[in-house]
């Protein structure tokens, strides 16, 4: 039985670009390339820290107007150890990006591996180490919002980093999309394509603790 829950409203992912060959796309090779988290992507905002995960480095803060995200933090991050829950601080963070949406095929599913293998890396950003980390996640298109550019589907397998995993049967609700090559793929996509998708984790780069 398909279930939707609070969970699916909360801005749970990013992006998305289809490889279909018909279309523009990402190069079927690019996962041979460097794969870049442009600077477009940066944000700039202040919220207050509601929780911290020190084994997994990250935090989940609370905005205004975006409700409670939980991102990772950098290695650029160098005050971490220094946050504290309850902490209104300064982030610079670069949102969800899509990397692959793809009718879900064998090839297609090699080709989103190898881009989680190799991870991303910011563009601009002198000094970072880290990798971006990528992920995936699979499963059945319900719903095609164009407005938002938005993509709903029943959750097969996969799923961020340190989040737990939705439920089998889920209706999981996409980030928009945000590159044209997912904006073009995304009029190819109909109600019941099975999908295979890889995006960038939300990633801060600075935390500037106002008090």
């Amino acid at each position: 039985m398909v279930t939707i829950n609070r969970r699916s409203a909360l801005r749970f992912f990013g992006g998305a670009a289809l490889a279909a060959p018909v279309l523009p796309m990402l190069p079927q090779t690019a996962f041979a390339q460097e794969l870049v988290v442009p600077n477009t992507l940066e944000n700039f905002k202040r919220g207050t820290i509601h929780s911290m995960h020190p084994e997994q480095r990250s935090f989940t803060i609370v905005w205004e107007d975006l409700g409670r995200v939980k991102m990772k933090a950098a290695d650029l991050v160098t005050n971490f150890n220094q946050l504290k829950v309850g902490n209104v601080v300064d982030v610079h963070w670069y949102d969800y990006m899509d990397f692959l949406i793809a009718k879900k095929t064998p090839e297609t599913t090699k080709r989103g591996d190898a881009m989680k293998a190799q991870n991303a890396r910011l563009q601009g950003i002198p000094g970072a180490q880290e990798r971006i980390i990528l992920w995936s996640m699979d499963g059945m298109a319900t719903k095609l919002d164009p407005a938002t550019n938005t993509i709903f589907l029943i959750y097969k397998s996969g799923g961020e980093p340190d989040k737990p995993a939705p439920n089998s049967g889920e209706v999981i609700q996409l980030p928009p999309i945000v590159t044209p090559e997912g904006k073009a793929a995304m009029a190819q996509i109909k109600v019941g394509d099975e999908l295979t998708t890889v995006w960038s984790r939300q990633t801060a780069i600075k935390a500037t603790v106002i008090r």
